[in-house]
């Protein structure tokens, strides 16, 4: 886990959106950046304090300047990798989530952002109350779901994380909407957020068609 005081986090930040990937403070999103203006992002982060913020797009955006939520999560770049064809290869550690206030003008071909974070700055204190999440009930409920969807993980791995990264991790591999994954992010505690995703398995487990196999990473 990155330690990060307040003082330390950018007010204004430059935005990556991309639609159905949310992620968490504490956590890692494998991210593979081939467009221009966002490898110039990337370039221009690792020149300077390697932070980027993630946010979703609304569905049916696919203009360049889509429309976005508030509510995202501030990251840093961990390692990176450019390979030979110019894309780059980065884990981004999350750090903090963060509301948008306002977009900042620029003349770059990326968005930068006016951001707060006051509403969770919780993000940055260690979780002292993994043992009221039921991990045992949110695995097993998990692995209802991943077979309905034809889709599998290594669970061995996934046994072995700390509650409450196994709830974030699951808000993200899991075959959620945008609009849900947007409420699991928007999620004020790591309990609201575990209550969520088990009252969201449930919905899908009871009533979710399964879609054509593929694996989640």
């Amino acid at each position: 886990m990155i330690t990060l005081n307040k003082k330390e986090i950018p007010q204004e930040i430059s935005i990556f959106p991309l639609a159905n990937a949310v992620f968490f403070p504490n956590t890692i999103l494998p991210l593979n950046i081939f467009e221009p203006r966002y490898k110039k992002m990337i370039e221009d982060a690792l020149a300077s304090n390697k932070m980027i913020g993630m946010i979703q797009t609304k569905q049916g955006n696919n203009t360049k300047k889509p429309e976005i939520f508030s509510v995202g999560c501030l990251g840093k770049i961990d390692s990176h990798t450019k390979t030979v064809d110019g894309r780059y290869l980065i884990n981004l550690m999350g750090l903090i989530r963060f509301r948008i206030i306002d977009e900042v003008e620029t003349d770059l071909p990326y968005r930068k952002f006016r951001v707060t974070y006051d509403e969770f700055l919780n993000d940055l204190e260690k979780i002292k109350f993994n043992d009221k999440i039921d991990v045992l009930q949110l695995i097993d409920k998990a692995r209802k779901l991943f077979k309905i969807h034809h889709l599998s993980t290594d669970w061995k791995i996934v046994e072995k994380v700390e509650p409450d990264q196994l709830v974030n991790s699951l808000s993200m591999i899991c075959p959620f909407s945008v609009s849900e994954k947007q409420g699991l992010l928007e999620a004020k505690t790591i309990l609201e957020r575990n209550l969520l995703i088990n009252q969201i398995i449930n919905f899908y487990i009871v009533g979710n068609n399964p879609n054509s196999e593929r694996r989640v990473h």
